[in-house]
């Protein structure tokens, strides 16, 4: 028995999409069809290996070298906590800039989001 995989891309309604498969092949036993054990599709690669329960980095790259070739995948960046600078700022990435926030700037964001009529005006 083994596991192989397959990797490609599809536009559905303007939208490109990994599929990403993983097969079971056994040898032993001729004419045998192999079996889809699981596959994943989104429009991100990673999460559609996710889903189709990949995690090696490796098997991830060859994949996605199939899935587009010419391209190359970069393995994603680990859920990390932005840096406390004080108990009352941390750093954020927003939009690919870095930006100070205060607790009272997402107390902010939180209020006008639920009530966009209310202007808060800080007294400095």
């Amino acid at each position: 028995m083994e596991h192989y995989y397959t990797a490609y891309t599809k536009s559905v309604n303007n939208t490109l999409y990994f599929f990403v498969k993983k097969y079971i092949r056994y040898n032993e036993i001729k004419n045998a069809t192999d079996i889809l054990e699981s596959y994943g599709m989104h429009t991100d690669f990673d999460k559609a290996c996710t889903i189709a329960g990949i995690e090696d980095f490796e098997l991830k790259q060859q994949l996605f070298k199939e899935a587009l070739p010419g391209k190359s995948f970069l393995q994603p960046a680990i859920n990390q906590v932005a840096p406390l600078l004080s108990k009352n700022f941390r750093v954020e990435h927003i939009n690919n800039r870095t930006a100070l926030v205060s607790k009272l700037s997402v107390i902010k964001k939180m209020i006008t989001s639920k009530m966009p009529q209310w202007l808060l005006v800080s007294h400095s």
